[in-house]
């Protein structure tokens, strides 16, 4: 939906708020040297036995783009640090990659920690482009592991097939803390001064990055932006499985034509919500579309669906089954909710993604990163022959289990105490897009409320934690709703005017090239249509329930959700007992 690049790179990695105004004052007359012989090792503590250190000018420098519609930044000037640490104990070698605006004019005096993608630590050139490009000295690391392709987790597994607790320690939650000292020590050697304040800027996995920060590291920063976090990553990567499971369960392989059309009829019957047709369902929890009553209706493709004769396909009770299951989300054999499904109106194609093959059949095409997940962290096994399409619902409820009790302790950023963040001063900002497919808004909700609950309630917790969420918008970009311009800039502004944030500006372009702006609400406010003016302008309309929070009752909910995994362990205890060897998977 969205045409405008320009958007997206701030919208995602942030840009610039005031470059001219953040610079230090009285800065002395010096033009940085950019040599290996100016850096020395940060002090990092004990643990790291070998450290090497290269710098390394480059001018009119490009990068290409990144995930989530990052777009290439080119005809940089830059310095390039590369630092090259070893823990102990440990064969592994971790890249910290430093990247610093070569001119000391072009230095905004911040400094960007920035997140990674998918199963990647970090993203360098992807994430470090646009921060350099926006004033900041900016950091990112691989972790000791391949981050080319950032799905895939088969650096996880030793060779001998056990995990390596090492790099997937460095992966959670280590580098992140390494990467943000080492470039804060370099940025203060090359300009000779500290930066004046320090920040996180991540989406999806860089946001469970930054939420690793707040609750472990809130020190480092004084300002955290992490949208669309993977905060619950076991849950998640098990959750993101689970469209394909229910189409294999279900005996229905669906294609996207079909999946478009359950979409279309969802948003047919509750765009209105807000009151204005705009491709959007504003509040998915009021929405009460049921699949079901679309059995019977005919679908019209414009390219054949497994029946090479006949272009029309009437809706049976199994597809319109499939679509309710993956809209409830991820459920035991007992019929025990484990996770949030995607919302009405959300796009079935990242997750519900199918093929077809030569001869004309539709096959699974399962999301890698969930695929990875049971194969490298939970079967643990390096055989190319493995089809985690072949098991059942009972297998998967197993291994959803596993998945929480092996490594939930060290891959989910779920801890709500921000007790350290508080007392840091550090502020948390984040957005979420309420039809985000990989990681449902719900699971950041809720750790909003749990904060909520533990630290002192709503108004307290706003002093440093705010969250938004932006109905219509996908996994960190792109959708129909406007997407946030800058939220970087309203994040520098709590924490350096001391200006909270009480809307996001956000933005979009439809099809046919008409702008449309928005002011997000602060969660949990949601923005109405006042009913005058044209409302693709953000002056048309209001924030309503910003400063209500919602019944108790969602405590009771919370504790169940948190008791699910030990249920599902006594309910299949000999299933968990004979994993790796019991399974339907062949």
């Amino acid at each position: 939906m969205l045409s405008i690049t320009a958007l997206l790179w701030l919208a995602t990695l942030g840009a610039v708020k005031g470059e001219e105004e953040a610079k230090p004052e009285n800065v002395p007359s010096f033009v940085p040297v950019c040599e290996t012989n100016t850096f020395s090792p940060p002090s990092l503590g004990v643990g790291i036995t070998k450290f090497s250190i290269e710098a390394e000018i480059q001018r009119k420098y490009s990068t290409h783009g990144g995930e989530h519609r990052i777009p290439g930044i080119v005809r940089l000037d830059i310095c390039q640090v590369k630092v090259h640490l070893n823990h102990e104990g440990t064969n592994d070698d971790v890249l910290v990659e430093v990247w610093l605006p070569l001119n000391r004019d072009d230095w905004n005096g911040r400094f960007q920690g920035t997140g990674g993608v998918g199963v990647a630590t970090g993203m360098f050139g992807g994430a470090l482009g646009p921060a350099v490009k926006g004033g900041y000295a900016a950091s990112s690391t691989d972790g000791g592991h391949p981050i080319e392709e950032t799905n895939d987790s088969t650096w996880v597994l030793k060779d001998d097939g056990t995990i390596d607790w090492n790099l997937l320690t460095n992966f959670a939650t280590r580098s992140l803390a390494e990467s943000v000292v080492v470039g804060k020590s370099i940025t203060e050697q090359f300009y000779k001064e500290k930066p004046k304040y320090s920040y996180w800027n991540g989406c999806s996995q860089g946001g469970r990055q930054g939420y690793v920060l707040a609750q472990q590291y809130p020190h480092l920063l004084d300002g955290i932006l992490a949208n669309a976090p993977a905060i619950s990553l076991t849950h998640l990567a098990m959750a993101e499985f689970w469209p394909q499971l229910v189409m294999k369960e279900e005996g229905v392989w669906m294609s996207t034509c079909e999946f478009n059309y359950f979409r279309q009829k969802a948003m047919e019957s509750c765009d209105m919500i807000d009151g204005v047709s705009d491709g959007v369902i504003a509040e998915p929890d009021l929405c009460d579309f049921d699949p079901l009553h679309l059995i019977g209706q005919v679908i019209y493709c414009d390219t054949p669906i497994d029946r090479p004769s006949s272009r029309e396909v009437e809706v049976s009770r199994a597809m319109a089954n499939v679509v309710r299951r993956i809209e409830q989300g991820p459920r035991t054999p007992l019929k025990t909710s484990l996770w949030y499904g995607l919302t009405h109106g959300t796009s079935f194609d990242i997750l519900a993604s199918t093929t077809l093959t030569e001869q004309g059949l539709r096959t699974p095409k399962p999301f890698p990163i969930s695929t990875g997940f049971i194969q490298n962290f939970l079967v643990k096994t390096k055989d190319d022959s493995f089809n985690a399409t072949r098991i059942n619902y009972a297998d998967y409820a197993a291994l959803w289990a596993q998945g929480n009790s092996e490594f939930g302790w060290l891959l989910d950023a779920d801890n709500p105490d921000l007790t350290s963040l508080q007392a840091s001063g550090t502020k948390l900002l984040t957005w979420h897009g309420v039809n985000d497919p990989a990681i449902p808004h719900q699971s950041t909700v809720q750790y909003r409320k749990r904060v909520e609950l533990l630290m002192g309630g709503a108004n307290e917790v706003d002093k440093f934690y705010r969250l938004f969420l932006a109905p219509g918008v996908e996994h960190c970009a792109g959708g129909n709703g406007p997407v946030p311009i800058d939220p970087l800039a309203a994040l520098i502004e709590w924490v350096e005017d001391g200006m909270p944030p009480e809307t996001l500006e956000a933005e979009t372009t439809t099809y046919d090239g008409d702008r449309v702006t928005r002011e997000l609400c602060a969660w949990p406010g949601v923005a109405r249509y006042m009913g005058i003016a044209d409302p693709k302008r953000a002056s048309s309309w209001t924030c309503h329930g910003a400063t209500e929070r919602p019944e108790d009752d969602w405590a009771e909910e919370d504790n169940s959700r948190s008791s699910r995994a030990g249920q599902i362990l006594d309910e299949l205890k000999d299933r968990l007992e004979g994993l790796g060897m019991g399974f339907t998977i062949g």
